[in-house]
């Protein structure tokens, strides 16, 4: 039975711990088949041989598992950390004094991934049984297990029916009854190895939610333990902050593990995805758009990955991949004997932007390589939301110096007379030769590659190259733009020329595929039709006139036009303009009589609702059974309010696309934003009308309906202030410790952001705290860790993604430097009573008493403090280690039976060290006599 990855799946992506790592452990190697094993009942088989081929337990002995005995809670913890494959290797020491080596790796990792705790800070218990409410914690905490309701247990109190009540909901126990789960009851490792066994292998007609990531305002995902079944928005629950939102829209990976779920916006809310009744919290954070990474993939190209969909129209001069728009890339050498410099911001390099946005490849122009180190910026572009993506710059980024050899990658045949050749990187201008198996060479054939191409299309179409024989084309000498040379060299690859068909591309069919469009399929592949808008391609009977040429597929093409289609009409492609990938195309208008059917059903509206938009404004959001277009509606009716009804109400707003963009034609958002449609609490009871919202055909306006809502109250829109970094200061030493930092920024800050120790980074000290400061709302105080900050001197400061109030945007990354005093307190290590009137105190380090001498510490007997002076000698005030303090009074054998204490009196203590750190003490110095 092969181990199933679900369980650790759901652990890594869910755990809040960083000891898991995706290494594979090997199975025990004295583990024997479980059938060697005469304990092992029928009932147990199945888990025990899981276990066993998974390498997650072993038997006691060569002929038994040890099913009947009693689990210890150390052999429990060894078969959690193996299922998960837990890094017990590199797992945090948790400091128990009470583990032996075989045990001690184990209880480390899963102590410190929150699965299990120790009996007290130091004590593991590991010999100790495990009992069955702590197994149900165990299983609870490892594989986050939930219930959506308390099982009926009687016996299990309020500190464990939550884990119990996990277990039984995941079908892993039922317990002893319906109402006996025996929670005290030590557990068998025949029980345990049964338990893992189905926490590892889930019944799969559950749909439980494990992990929920929030990919943008509209969108989430949820990753499944298990589902045999296709689920649809239906089964889907969306709870933002105890309201429920309706998805629109449910799609599914190929294994019915990952869903996809689209609904309305979740601006800075929080709530929970069910499926099926099982939850998964989640938190929605606006993601700001910024830029990740910049990397040479070889010695002409420049890798640039965002976290965002970019908006292509900012990247690029003509909107679409090809040349850079000026002024946003930025790349400046810093090494003067490199071949580019500024090539990027001279617009000379060229660029490709990815499906999904989200990478650009930036190629140097012909001739240029990026190798060395550069000065980036990269400044002005826009997500597909219309977010600034942050500023990147990176001082002395070293994109190295490519040395990797080129490859052919391999061909593709793309007709019978053309083979595409391609190589992995961008090569240098190349003549290959062409020869036939005998040594005689094809001249007949003379592609040659191009500097900087990545890929070479040989034309095999004259009539002096024979079909079906082979072709070997060598590349001698082949090398990318950085001279490395091509491996192996030389490199070949067979290519032949294919007899053609004789058979010229044909009209299959078209179809209508809206008011304006319709697609046409031709019997074959054929090559790109490119739409010239002179009517040359392709005409269609009647008025319409073509303005758009799409391809759809290899042999299918979408027509737009500028009239509504109707009626019998004629569409043709003119002769010759369909060619399929051999050359051949017919020397007549290809034509075919179609029916189109013009759009005459008004537009209804299918839901109506009040939602929130991105601007923190309710609005009526409208869905529609078809396309149609955005304008004027008119909302009429009434409005009551405190049993008071107000009539006339008539307004008339524009409705525009939901998403922004008119992705998606079916769904508007009307502002509610005039004074009428904005009463708070009123409950509204309106005609929605319009003569501008048609359908695309715009035939038909949409037919009016009734809408009837309770208007909230409008959140403030988000404002798009950029706060900066005015001053970083340490405060005035005047305090008792080097403990704290000031951050001024240019504007008020927003609470979330601007209290998040994980904004901030001071090199050589650990940041503990963020508050900001009362009555100073740009001032935000860092509490340092006590003992980290080990130096003094100048450290580097890193501050980044606090935003100012009410805004959206993040501020610039800020780097710089300030100079602090190191925090390391200093203690007394030891205090010695070296005459009946004497104390002699020894510090960690160096410190200074201050000017007075008789109001640091005070004498304690016996747990009593005494009117007894404790002085000390004027050469205390400078920098001294040791210090011999003077008691007022002698101590007697009776005082110091009872136990002598120095109490440190905080209030008036002046016991520095040089950098102003005041003495640290927990409690009263004992005072020894040795």
């Amino acid at each position: 039975m092969a181990k199933q990855p679900n369980a650790y799946k759901k652990f890594v992506a869910t755990a809040a711990t960083a000891t898991l790592v995706a290494t594979a452990l090997a199975p025990v190697a004295s583990a024997a088949p479980v059938d060697s094993y005469k304990d092992v009942s029928k009932d147990y088989k199945d888990a025990v041989n899981y276990l066993l081929e998974n390498g997650i337990a072993q038997g006691t002995s060569d002929t038994t598992f040890g099913t009947s005995n009693n689990i210890s809670r150390g052999d429990a913890a060894v078969m959690i950390a193996n299922a998960l494959k837990l890094d017990t290797a590199n797992a945090k020491d948790q400091g128990f004094q009470d583990v032996n080596s075989r045990v001690e790796g184990a209880v480390n990792a899963i102590v410190e991934a929150g699965i299990a705790s120790g009996r007290t800070t130091a004590k593991f218990d590991p010999a100790a049984y495990i009992t069955r409410q702590e197994m149900a914690k165990m299983l609870a905490n490892a594989y986050k297990l939930t219930a959506t309701e308390k099982a009926g247990f009687k016996d299990v109190n309020k500190n464990w029916i939550d884990y119990v009540s996990a277990l039984k909901e995941n079908g892993i126990t039922l317990g002893k009854s319906e109402t006996i789960f025996a929670p005290e009851q030590n557990l068998t490792r025949g029980e345990f190895a049964l338990f893992v066994f189905r926490a590892e292998n889930p019944d799969p007609e559950l749909a439980i939610v494990e992990a929920v990531t929030v990919v943008n305002e509209t969108t989430t995902t949820a990753t499944l333990k298990t589902a045999n079944k296709e689920l649809t928005a239906k089964d889907f629950t969306v709870l933002v902050n105890g309201k429920e939102v309706t998805p629109t829209k449910v799609e599914s990976d190929a294994k019915g593990e990952v869903y996809t779920i689209t609904h309305a916006s979740l601006k800075d809310t929080s709530g929970t995805v069910s499926v099926n009744g099982k939850q998964a919290a989640f938190n929605f954070v606006v993601v700001e758009p910024k830029v990740e990474s910049v990397k040479a993939i070889n010695a002409t190209q420049v890798e640039v990955k965002f976290n965002n969909e970019v908006d292509a129209a900012t990247v690029f001069a003509a909107g679409t991949s090809g040349t850079l728009k000026t002024g946003v890339f930025a790349f400046s050498n810093l090494d003067p004997n490199s071949p580019l410099t500024n090539n990027v911001a001279g617009n000379s390099a060229t660029g490709e932007l990815s499906k999904d946005g989200k990478t650009l490849t930036i190629t140097a122009d012909t001739g240029k390589v990026f190798e060395g180190r550069y000065d980036v910026k990269i400044d002005g572009l826009k997500d597909v939301d219309g977010k600034k993506v942050e500023v990147f710059e990176k001082k002395v980024l070293d994109l190295g110096k490519d040395t990797t050899a080129p490859t052919i990658t391999g061909t593709e045949r793309v007709s019978a007379n053309k083979v595409k050749i391609k190589f992995s990187e961008p090569v240098q201008a190349h003549t290959p030769t062409y020869t036939y198996a005998d040594g005689t060479t094809e001249s007949n054939v003379t592609t040659t590659v191009s500097a900087g191409a990545t890929e070479v299309l040989v034309d095999l179409s004259n009539a002096g190259v024979p079909v079906n024989k082979e072709i070997t084309v060598t590349f001698n000498g082949l090398k990318d733009m950085a001279g490395n040379i091509v491996t192996p060299q030389p490199s070949t690859v067979k290519i032949t020329k294919e007899q053609v068909d004789g058979v010229a591309p044909a009209i299959s069919s078209v179809t209508q595929t809206g008011a304006k469009t319709f697609n046409i399929k031709f019997s074959k592949n054929v090559e790109d039709i490119t739409f010239t808008a002179d009517g040359t391609e392709v005409d269609v009977s009647g008025t319409p006139a073509v303005t758009a040429i799409d391809k759809v597929s290899a042999n299918e093409y979408k027509v737009t036009v500028d009239a509504n289609l109707d009626g019998a009409t004629t569409v043709t492609v003119k002769a010759g303009k369909a060619v399929d990938l051999a050359g051949q195309t017919s020397a007549t208008d290809l034509s075919k009589v179609v029916t189109f059917s013009q759009d005459v059903v008004a537009p209804k509206v299918t839901a109506s609702k009040l939602v929130v938009d991105k601007n923190n404004a309710e609005v009526l959001e409208l869905t529609f059974d078809k396309d149609v277009t955005a304008g004027v509606v008119t909302l009429a009716g009434k409005q009551v309010k405190d049993y008071v009804t107000t009539t006339g109400i008539n307004e008339t707003p524009t409705a525009v696309y939901a998403d922004g963009k008119g992705t998606n034609k079916k769904v508007l958002h009307v502002p509610l934003s005039a004074a009428a449609l904005k009463v708070e609490g009123a409950a509204y009871d309106l005609t929605v009308s319009s003569t501008a919202v048609t359908s695309v055909s715009g035939n038909k306006a949409m037919d009016s309906m009734k809408v009837q809502f309770t208007r909230g109250k409008d959140g403030v829109a988000p404002s798009d202030v950029k706060t900066a970094l005015k001053a970083v200061t340490p405060i005035a030493q005047d305090a008792s410790i080097n403990n704290k930092v000031t951050v001024e920024f240019t504007d008020n800050v927003d609470g979330a952001t601007g209290t998040n120790v994980a904004n901030y980074k001071i090199d050589g000290a650990v940041v503990e705290s963020a508050r900001i400061v009362a009555g100073s709302p740009k001032i935000v105080e860092l509490t340092l860790k006590a003992d980290s900050n080990t130096f003094t001197g100048v450290r580097n400061v890193t501050v980044e993604n606090v935003k100012a109030a009410g805004s959206s945007v993040a501020m610039d990354k800020y780097t710089g430097t300030v100079t602090l005093k190191e925090n390391v307190a200093p203690k007394v290590e030891k205090a010695v009573l070296t005459t009946t009137t004497e104390v002699t105190l020894t510090f960690s380090e160096a410190v200074s008493l201050g000017a007075s001498s008789t109001d640091d510490f005070a004498l304690v007997i016996g747990g009593k403090t005494v009117a007894t002076t404790v002085t000390a000698p004027t050469s205390a005030a400078s920098s001294v280690k040791t210090v011999a303090l003077t008691l007022g009074t002698a101590v007697t054998a009776e005082d110091i039976a009872k136990g002598l204490e120095l109490k440190v009196l905080p209030t008036t203590l002046d016991v520095k060290d040089a950098a102003g750190n005041n003495l640290f003490t927990s409690g009263n110095i004992k005072i020894t006599n040795n």
